[in-house]
């Protein structure tokens, strides 16, 4: 399905989309189309900040708050930047954690919104009521355990002298009990289950940040779980869930099963290569943060390109040192109206399996990858190619290490280095380092690349960079950027048998399943 098949927003009109429980692949589609097309965002607090990703990064992005009733913003004055944005004949999308019209207080917002004359959408979320439990490995409702289930809000005081909710009631249903925002009032709410009739012994779960990646499920009896939540300290937020059905999670449980399930992991890419390696990692239950220690940019000049492009004819081969530098070319390639039958009188190499795959994407099977992927596996390919008086250009970063140029040279071939793209350590000043490497919550540190493991040190200062590598452990993603490491003093934990990032998630999958 694509964009074309979805409905479109409409300016002056308000959409409140829910954006699910904290996974943001749990958003719909339809929400992720109206979000791309708002001008105006407004969020809550517990959201993953991803999301907004998918806005334009035109748009106003305005946060509202509503965390444990320490909202940042009041209802009326939400309305009022619902109204004025929608009157001003805006898109305006109101990004609501879980589902709008579960307990998120979406109806009172959609009321005023109509009550104001102004039109309205609501596009559900995936509520907490599934999601969190699906992802905790309990099913809402099973055949042989129960037929029924019941949400209710444990927001309020169930020993006051008239509440909302009648927990006696509840108490005598055969049913599973999903209990939001009630995790301040746990033991106030078992007891008054229990009393009311409900055995002591039924299962009962507290699943803390439900479908994140540092979710946590804490299960025991309803007469034990208010002591088993205390004993390990109670986070928010979190959703309470009484019933049969709890047993099933030592049949069912698949997130917290990942193998990387509960690792913090820290990955040293420009923000425009950090997407496949830190979906793959997530894929496999880590949590990813991005340090962006690398600035992929355009060369300042491209006419060394430019003139090696146009004298493909004279070349008896291209080699390729890395992924960027296949992207920056083609890209210089398509600039002169060129695509890759250019290349068709020219033999193609890789240095490693990810360059190899980027090609494979541009149409083109390299000729030649070695199998240490390197540029002194590449070299030792080479030997068995003739090259002398053949023409090689090789398309490389600016700060390429020139190793293969110096040995083709040696064995009398002609090359031609030219600069594709520049290697940029980012201004220090200018990065924010991120919550989890400040406050030690990092496991393992990854490296795709030697500039990165240089840049590292620019960006976070020599000391925390060397008290950082000595404490945790370090993945590279293949033998240049060990080689890079081992300079400095450190060896890699983790190495892959090939340079891929497929290969590199693989290895850390399999040392922490063994670790």
């Amino acid at each position: 399905m694509n964009s074309k098949s979805l409905p479109h927003s409409v300016p002056g009109r308000v959409y409140f989309v829910g954006a699910g429980p904290g996974d943001p692949g749990l958003l719909t589609l339809r929400g992720a189309q109206f979000l791309s097309e708002a001008d105006v965002v407004l969020y809550d607090e517990l959201l993953d900040r991803r999301l907004l990703d998918l806005a334009s990064p035109a748009a106003e992005k305005i946060g509202v708050g509503h965390r444990g009733g320490d909202g940042r913003r009041s209802l009326e004055q939400i309305f009022e930047l619902l109204t004025t944005h929608a009157r001003a004949g805006k898109r305006v999308v109101r990004l609501k954690g879980g589902d709008p019209y579960v307990f998120g207080r979406g109806g009172e917002e959609a009321l005023a919104v109509g009550e104001a004359g102004i039109p309205f959408e609501v596009v559900s979320g995936v509520s907490a009521a599934s999601g969190v439990l699906a992802y905790a490995g309990i099913p809402l409702t099973h055949r042989n355990k129960a037929a029924l289930a019941v949400l209710v809000t444990g927001h309020e005081d169930p020993t006051k002298e008239q509440p909302s909710v009648d927990w006696g009631d509840l108490a005598k249903l055969d049913a599973t009990l999903v209990i939001f925002m009630g995790n301040r009032r746990l033991r106030d709410i078992a007891a008054a289950l229990i009393s009311s009739g409900r055995s002591a012994n039924t299962p009962t779960a507290v699943v803390e940040w439900g479908t994140w990646p540092n979710q946590r499920t804490i299960t025991g009896s309803l007469g034990t779980i208010a002591d088993e939540v205390t004993d390990r300290g109670p986070r928010s937020p979190a959703l309470i869930v009484v019933g049969e059905v709890v047993s099933l999670r030592e049949y069912l449980s698949w997130f917290e099963a990942k193998p990387l399930f509960g690792r913090h992991i820290l990955i040293t890419r420009s923000r425009e290569q950090a997407g496949s390696l830190q979906l793959l990692l997530e894929s496999e239950g880590a949590s990813v943060t991005g340090l962006p220690v690398l600035e992929i940019q355009p060369p300042d000049d491209w006419s060394a390109l430019d003139t090696a492009i146009g004298q493909l004819q004279r070349f008896g081969w291209i080699v390729f040192t890395s992924p960027n530098s296949v992207d920056f070319f083609f890209q210089r390639l398509q600039h002169a109206g060129l695509d890759c039958r250019a290349l068709g009188g020219v033999a193609v190499s890789a240095v490693g399996q990810a360059t190899a795959e980027t090609l494979n994407a541009r149409g083109i099977i390299p000729d030649l990858v070695p199998e240490k992927q390197s540029q002194e596996g590449l070299a030792a390919a080479f030997e068995r190619v003739q090259v002398e008086g053949v023409g090689i250009v090789i398309p490389a970063s600016s700060i390429g290490r020139t190793l293969l140029d110096e040995a083709l040279r040696q064995r009398g071939a002609e090359v031609t280095r030219v600069v594709t793209y520049q290697n940029r350590p980012p201004d220090p000043s200018q990065v924010e380092l991120p919550e989890p490497l400040v406050n030690g919550e990092i496991d393992l540190i990854v490296f795709a690349s030697p500039s990165s493991v240089h840049n590292f040190y620019t960006v976070v200062g020599k000391a925390r960079a060397d008290a950082l590598l000595s404490q945790k452990a370090i993945a590279s993603i293949g033998p240049t950027t060990s080689r890079a490491l081992t300079e400095i003093g450190f060896d890699p934990t983790i190495e892959p048998s090939h340079s891929s990032v497929a290969a590199l998630v693989d290895a850390i999958c399999l040392y922490y399943e063994s670790h």
